[in-house]
């Protein structure tokens, strides 16, 4: 006897069923012998074309949702959380970023506002516009490499952003996040054979230059670890820092290798990856899935995208967006010149379809 839908982990939301007063109501499908006597959350189940199947009323936070066979004994039990109402709301992330704070501290005296710098500016135009929340995952130090920045010649680390602004940041932070990412772009997968030492480390300098700077509201418990890419004892150590989820593309790359997808390379990847949010009970954290990253293909491929994620069911529900910072910077050597539109006009696809800005720790947690 196994659960088809939901399974365990799934966090379930009104496009997997019927949004009532007093929770979801979603059909159950279980498989198991034709002669046994199933009943899943309680209810008796019928069954048809080799499944079992019943209704049940999902009303919980965290459920606990139970299939019994009646007739040898036998139960099987599965995890599941109900957000709050996770359906037609949309977030912009970006990766990568330290070069905007380089920016702000070398023009501190010119700038009236962190808004002065062109990056951070076209973010508020988004927020603006369209009402997206941005969420900015931040590497603590920035070393110069020619081979991809021609006119980013300084090193510059977290240490060395200036605190002019704090107050800034702060009465912005209900839509702007600052959040871990990693040490440095450079090695890749940092994390994926780390200790829960090395990632504690990198994590508190971060965190620590964060609270100096923007204060502890521009903190948020969601992140994108560098490359997606970090084993169980890396993943248990951020959740004992105060991480509740991480996001990832859930998805295997032309090679058939696991793709921005943290530990998991199982046939789970491709569930997690077909689900808006995913909870892993081994480690507490929630996962959740990046649907659309703005720079990885041409514009017309980015925006004939957005139609088939908004339009799916379980993807579409909470529409997660991202990008890099390097792409916005001229001298950068894959630099996207219409960078600005790709992050303007998906904005505005989303909140036409009724999109609202909305932070992941919003929906993720007890209501």
């Amino acid at each position: 006897m196994r659960f088809i839908f939901p399974q365990d982990g799934d966090c379930i939301n009104k496009n997997d069923g019927v949004l009532t007063a007093a929770g979801i109501i979603i059909e159950a499908r279980v498989s198991a012998p034709a002669d046994a006597d199933i009943y899943i959350g309680g209810e008796k189940a019928q069954f048809s074309d080799g499944v079992w199947t019943a209704k049940v009323l999902i009303s919980d936070y965290r459920y606990t949702l139970e299939a019994e066979n009646r007739v040898n004994g036998e139960v099987q039990s599965i995890i599941l959380h109900k957000f709050a109402d996770p359906v037609r709301k949309f977030r912009l992330s970006s990766d990568d970023n330290i070069l905007f704070l380089q920016d702000i501290t070398a023009n501190k005296d010119k700038y009236t506002s962190i808004f002065d710098n062109p990056y951070l500016a076209l973010y508020k135009k988004a927020h603006d516009l369209f009402g997206v929340k941005v969420h900015l995952n931040l590497f603590y130090e920035y070393t110069p490499n020619e081979k991809y920045f021609s006119a980013h010649p300084d090193y510059f680390d977290l240490s060395m952003m200036t605190d002019k602004f704090r107050d800034e940041f702060r009465a912005n932070s209900d839509w702007l996040k600052l959040a871990f990412h990693s040490n440095a772009e450079f090695p890749d997968k940092p994390y994926k054979y780390a200790t829960a030492e090395k990632i504690t480390e990198d994590y508190e300098k971060i965190r620590r230059e964060i609270v100096r700077f923007a204060g502890e509201s521009s903190m948020t418990s969601s992140t994108t670890v560098h490359w997606g890419a970090a084993n169980r004892e890396v993943v248990g150590a951020l959740h004992d820092l105060g991480l509740r989820s991480l996001t990832g593309y859930f998805r295997r790359n032309a090679k058939g290798e696991p793709s921005v997808s943290y530990y998991f390379e199982d046939e789970r990847l491709e569930h997690i990856g077909s689900r808006d949010f995913w909870y892993d009970k081994e480690t507490d954290i929630i996962f959740a899935q990046i649907d659309l990253v703005l720079n990885e293909k041409t514009y017309d491929d980015v925006m004939a995208a957005l139609p088939k994620i908004a339009d799916d069911p379980q993807r579409g529900g909470f529409v997660s967006l991202m990008i890099h910072e390097q792409y916005f910077h001229p001298d950068y050597r894959r630099h996207l010149p219409d960078f600005e539109s790709r992050v303007l006009d998906a904005c505005a696809f989303l909140a036409s379809r009724g999109y609202v800005g909305t932070h992941i720790s919003e929906l993720t947690r007890k209501v």
